[in-house]
This record gives C-alpha cells, structure tokens and sequence, in this order.
C-alpha cells in the first residue's frame, strides 16, 4: 500500500487547505492508499488555518483597517503562550510560546476590496499599516518569546510606517511637526524610537514571506505590487521615490545601511523593510516556515509521493510559492511530487512529475470555485490510479 504525503495550500476564495487535503485523500484511500495530510501556507492567507491545526488558539481583536477605521481581526497563540496553558513537549511547537500574525487580517487587500475591484488610488496611496503594530501590542499581552509576522496580501505601500507608530514609533518633519499619515512620507525628516515598545526586546520576530523583492526600484514594492492595490502609473514612481526616502531615514536612526535593498524588503508594501530594520526580524522563507512548524519534513520519512498544489499554478510559481518549495524539499529527499491546482497555467515543469486541473474535468471555472471539493475527490482517485505497483512511481498524468 503506497504511503502518499498531501500538502496543498489553501485554494483561495474555494477550500482551506485542510479541507482540499481531506478531500484528495478521500480519493486516494478508495484506492486503497495510506494518506497522510499535512496542511500548507506560505505566510499569506490561510496560514492561521494551518496553525489551528497545531493546537494554536484565536485570539480576537479590533485593530485599525488600512484605512485607519477599527476593523476585527485576529492573531493565534501557542498552547505555550498566555495564561491558558502550559508549555508543550520540548519538541512541539509550543515548546517556545508563539504568536502568529498575518498581515492581511489587518491591512488586507481582501479587506479594502472584498469584491475583487481595485482600489481607488487616493485610498491606496493612504493605506496605512497601523493594524499589524496593534495586532503586536496586543499579542505581546500573552507573553510570547517569538512572533511569526505572515507577510501578503496587504493593500499598503508604507514601508511600515503605520506599523512603527502603532508600536510607539514618532516620525517627525523638519519643522518638528509631527508626520501621521501616510500621504507625508516623504517629508519625514526624524524618527523617534524612544516609545517603542518595550515588551519587543527579547522577542524574536520571524518574518515569514515568499516574496524576494527590495524596497524600491523598478522591482520594488510600489513598481510590481503597486498596480494591484490601486496605484496608477503616475503615482508608482513619486510614492517609490517617497518610500526610498523614508527609508534612508529610518536606516540612519537605528544604525543600519542596506535593510531597504535585501530580499523581502519589498515584501507587503515594505512591511518586510521595517520589521528588518525597526525589529530585527529574521527574513524566512514562508512556505518553509510553515513546512518546518508542521512536520513536513518528517512526513516525508516512508512517503512513496507528495501530492501539493493550490488555486493556479503559473510563472510565479517557480517564483517560491508554496508548491515549489514542497516540490524542492521533497525532491532533496527523492521523493516525487505530483501538483493538483484550479487553473494550470504554468505549463510543462521538472518540479512535478504530474499536475492534475479541476478545470480538466470541469470545464466551468465558477463551478470549480463553487464546488471544488467533489472534482478533488476524483482526482484523488485518478493519481492513485497513475502509481506504479507498489511505490510511488511511475505517475501518469
């Protein structure tokens, strides 16, 4: 009986990630398969989901929107974290009390535009990140000693600025008035990080993002995510020109040079820049991340195959998002991987052995949204048929 390790990301707007694991394996083990379902994220939505799994607890809080207005978000704790229970084995998860937060619970793109339309650009150039420093206030309450900070899926281009005065962070102009919005980025001219938060020392921060970019430039923050959150072409260049200025500032306050060229600086409209700079955070790459906290890799003792995927499977995929970074850490450990995804858009690749569409059996895209689940189940049942006798080998597509 082949042994086959699931670990799909989240089919966003569809199925969680669990739930398109339990699904697959449904149909795999009609087959007569041994499944085991490891749920998967890369930091972005969808990853407080994989963290429940572990035993995590919500946490619910108001915090401001990217527009400055209170909003209900969330954040997760550890069952090692808070007053609600005791540290974990040594070598769980819990064993260090950890808090997760995820960017787009607070200033998401989701959030400001929950019909899928892009933003307005006055209102994208004024999207704010106060949200994710009060969602670090407040889980600081519960004591952890590290914070998973989730970065994607944020409508902001700020540099952090609405993070750092959330957390205690005073910007000033060179006038000495102070600067509260995000439209007066560019005349900050002094930061003041004497109120900073106390309870942030000793913490250790973990930036989890799949997203490489720099701060600025024509691969900056504002030139590739800038259009999708409302900036047209003729702001892109005056709020990167803004953000890089900013930056050079902040750099010069708290002692460091080149946070704003590193990979993932860019990464949530610069919120990857300031939890480097401000916080010294550690810049992970978020799928391994997650693949490290749920096991992944122990998984992959005695699997025959890994089966991952997510909603569309494109160019940026090889970019490092989720199946990829599944594929190349199975592959490092001579397992195939065979992807499943919504859309295929992503052609032929030596990542996976096979990839498997909904849309292959249901021609119908809003139908594959609606009712994804059923066409998995088959297609659980059409890999298991493509395996070799006795391995996981030989997988037909």
């Amino acid at each position: 009986m082949p042994t086959i390790l699931i670990s799909c990301n989240a089919f966003k707007g569809s199925a969680s990630s669990r739930s398109v694991g339990e699904a697959l394996a449904r149909g795999l083990a009609a087959a007569g398969c041994h499944t085991v379902v490891v749920p998967l994220a890369d930091g972005g939505d969808g990853t407080l989901e994989v963290f429940d799994d572990l035993g995590f607890r919500r946490r619910a809080v108001t915090v401001r929107g990217a527009d400055g207005l209170p909003v209900a978000s969330q954040y997760s704790l550890s069952p090692g974290a808070g007053p609600d229970g005791p540290d974990g084995p040594a070598d769980s998860p819990a064993a260090v009390p950890t808090a997760v937060i995820e960017v787009a619970r607070a200033c998401g793109l989701d959030m400001v535009s929950p019909d899928g339309a892009t933003p307005d650009p006055g209102d994208a150039r004024q999207a704010g990140s106060w949200g994710v420093g009060d969602l670090l206030r407040a889980a600081l309450d519960d004591g952890p000693r590290r914070v998973i900070l989730g970065l994607g899926g944020s409508a902001t281009t700020d540099a952090g600025f609405g993070m750092a005065r959330a957390l205690g962070v005073e910007f000033r102009d060179h006038a000495g008035r102070a600067v509260e919005q995000v439209a007066g980025l560019a005349d900050v001219a002094t930061v003041d990080t004497a109120g900073l938060d106390p309870r942030l020392e000793g913490v250790e921060v973990l930036v989890a993002s799949d997203v490489r970019n720099p701060l600025c430039g024509p691969d900056g923050a504002a030139a590739v995510f800038g259009p999708q959150k409302g900036l047209v072409p003729g702001d892109i260049d005056e709020v990167d020109d803004a953000v890089r200025r900013f930056a050079r500032v902040v750099e010069d306050t708290v002692g460091t040079s080149g946070v704003a060229g590193r990979p993932g600086a860019g990464a949530a409209g610069g919120l990857g820049f300031m939890a480097m700079a401000l916080l010294g955070a550690r810049m992970r790459s978020g799928v391994g991340l997650v693949m490290d906290e749920t096991g992944f890799t122990g998984a992959l003792d005695g699997a025959d195959l890994v089966v991952t995927g997510e909603g569309r499977l494109d160019a940026q995929t090889l970019g490092g998002k989720a199946p990829a970074g599944v594929a190349e850490r199975a592959r490092r450990h001579g397992v195939p991987v065979v992807a499943v995804c919504g859309q295929d858009q992503l052609g032929a690749s030596d990542l996976f052995v096979a990839v498997h569409s909904l849309t292959d059996h249901e021609p119908d895209v809003a139908e594959c949204i609606r009712r994804p689940l059923p066409i998995l189940e088959r297609i659980g049942e059409e890999i298991a048929a493509g395996l070799g006798p006795g391995s996981g080998s030989g997988v037909g597509s």
